[in-house]
């Protein structure tokens, strides 16, 4: 049994932090990957699409729950 919560208090967060790996997910694509970036400008900033060697906004779709857990400044939580 995965008993791995993330903690995220970024935008788009739920009221507790704490977040399954499915709820943190759709967060990420509802705020980056589905987001039209040629319309909605409220949060760009120059930092947002930097990130390692991906071409952002365009490679949001390709990232790996790592990859999303990093860039939001999210951690895991592992119950034992």
């Amino acid at each position: 049994m995965n008993n791995m919560k993330i903690w995220y208090t970024g935008i788009g967060k739920n009221n507790s932090g704490v977040h399954t790996e499915t709820e943190f997910l759709n967060t990420m694509d509802s705020l980056f990957t589905n987001r039209k970036w040629d319309v909605d400008t409220k949060i760009i900033f120059d930092y947002q699409l930097q990130f390692k060697d991906f071409n952002l906004p365009h490679d949001f779709a390709s990232f790996t729950l790592s990859d999303w857990v990093e860039y939001s400044g999210a951690e895991y939580i592992i119950n034992m």
